[in-house]
């Protein structure tokens, strides 16, 4: 049987910023980089008692009761609130922490964005590279106008999309695509519209992405990741999911909260990688989200490359940079897959960061994060 997609597959595009949002922070003077606040010990920072049950009222009115539900990460200027609400597994009762980890589905675009990222720093690789060049297996539709990385990272391939219509193979063949199959499979499909002219949101071009890190760095998409990125900043809970029997130490089970209210188990593992299949926990993504301001991991002028809208051919520019959607002061992105749902938005004037992380794949993870946002500004 065909599996039934989603329209949304990993990834939702996000609602149009905030109205007024350049406004949002404006009790912070000083922009993102010279606040100096970096040395600052955020443990022992907080955002206040009245804040703090603010927040718990509004997340706990999205909640079913004793139902799956959210874990909770805002970082504003050096003070942190990390909380888990309702239930990581429902018939276990298992209460959602910090440290759960959840799948972060298309979220994890970024971060095999930043894999990216660090191969060229390190010079081994260019973005206006072409895709060949690196995979030479790969069979480009245009060879005289070829694909390149950055047209994997900012959509704008025209290749065919695993998670879309294309598709035509049965679940079990889904479930075990590995990227190295995933090649094959592009292969023998249709362009569905030429490199550089629209940005089309496409998972398979970040499976190529992850592909390209292996081929490059001759280890695994996990491997690497986790030496480039997770080990060096301490993001102990976080893997990249690769077997279909890895076991994933205290995981969110993945359930689909009906409107009615109904709580049914949901899920589909598989093991391709690079458009999502990162697991972490938003203790782990403190860590990250700091790495990033702190240019622990890519170089500030990196940063900006990523956080830049991309261009078409024709020099149209569109709101999606390198792993993110962007907006005039903040970048961000949703991931949503059976059984979960995710949503980071990490402020780029001020040093804010606002990520909810569900395992109800229904939950409407950018509402809370756009609250939560109004509740900072109030």
């Amino acid at each position: 049987m065909q599996l039934e997609f989603k329209a949304i597959a990993h990834f939702l595009i996000a609602p149009v910023y905030l109205l007024g949002s350049l406004l949002l922070f404006s009790c912070y003077p000083t922009p993102l980089g010279e606040s100096g606040d970096e040395s600052v010990d955020s443990s022992e920072l907080t955002l206040g008692t009245e804040l703090t049950e603010e927040i718990d009222r509004l997340v706990a009115a999205s909640l079913r009761h004793n139902g799956p539900g959210v874990a909770v990460l805002i970082i504003d200027r050096g003070a942190i609130f990390q909380k888990g609400y309702g239930l990581g597994q429902v018939v276990e009762q298992r209460p959602i922490t910090p440290d759960t980890v959840f799948d972060l589905a298309s979220v994890s675009k970024q971060m095999t964005a930043l894999g990216i990222l660090r191969l060229m720093e390190a010079g081994k690789l260019e973005l206006e590279d072409a895709v060949m060049e690196h995979l030479p297996d790969f069979e480009d539709p245009d060879p005289d106008n070829p694909i390149v990385i950055r047209d994997l990272l900012n959509h704008t391939s025209g290749l065919a999309d695993y998670t879309g219509e294309a598709w035509q193979e049965t679940d079990e063949a889904f479930a075990r695509l590995t990227i190295e199959d995933h090649l094959q499979w592009l292969n023998q499909q249709e362009i569905e519209s030429d490199r550089g002219v629209e940005f089309e949101y496409n998972n398979s071009g970040y499976a190529l992405l992850a592909l390209i890190i292996e081929r490059i760095s001759g280890q695994s998409f996990g491997a690497f990741m986790a030496e480039q990125i997770f080990t060096p900043l301490g993001m102990n809970n976080t893997v990249v999911f690769g077997d279909l029997d890895q076991q994933i130490p205290n995981r969110a089970e993945g359930y689909a909260v009906s409107p009615q209210g109904d709580v049914e188990p949901s899920s589909f593992p598989s093991v391709i990688a690079g458009d999502g299949n990162i697991f972490s926990s938003i203790a782990d993504l403190v860590r990250y989200d700091q790495g990033l301001r702190n240019g622990d991991l890519v170089t500030p002028a990196t940063l900006k490359l990523a956080f830049t809208p991309g261009t078409l051919d024709d020099g149209e520019s569109f709101p999606y940079g390198l792993g993110w959607e962007i907006s005039p002061d903040y970048v961000e992105h949703r991931g949503s897959w059976y059984g979960t749902s995710t949503f980071y938005r990490h402020y780029t004037q001020v040093p804010v960061t606002i990520i909810v992380l569900a395992n109800d794949e229904n939950y409407p993870v950018d509402k809370l994060v756009d609250d939560l946002a109004r509740l900072l500004r109030d």
